[in-house]
């Protein structure tokens, strides 16, 4: 008699444990979710890039080549950009001061220089 009793008793142990909620559980809904700040993707502007570049002047040859302005110095060459660029003619000697924009994509040969003012020389 003592076998079946414990054997019943072993089965209402187990039973017992086994239909138990676990208590790591997740929750049967989970809450929506909102963008933060840092997912949205950064406003674009159209502005001159504002960066810790010098103020460059930059003696040389005007050499034109399509729709590329180009300044072509002793040590590299410029592809001039802005209003001020545009009034230039091939084969000119200037001096063009400007800022550097490296992160502006041309399709010319050259580094490119946001130019603020051009001068016969």
């Amino acid at each position: 008699m003592k076998a079946p009793l414990g054997l019943l008793l072993a089965v209402a142990l187990l039973t017992g444990c086994a239909a138990e909620k676990p208590q790591d559980e997740a929750p049967a809904t989970v809450p929506p979710v909102s963008p933060t700040a840092s997912t949205r993707p950064p406003k674009i502007t159209s502005e001159p890039p504002i960066d810790a570049f010098a103020q460059v002047v930059a003696d040389g040859r005007v050499r034109i080549t399509g729709t590329c302005i180009e300044l072509v110095t002793a040590t590299l060459n410029w592809v001039l950009l802005g209003p001020a660029a545009a009034q230039l003619r091939d084969g000119q000697q200037v001096r063009a001061t400007g800022v550097p924009d490296p992160n502006r994509e041309t399709g010319c040969t050259g580094s490119p220089l946001l130019v603020s003012s051009v001068a016969p020389v």
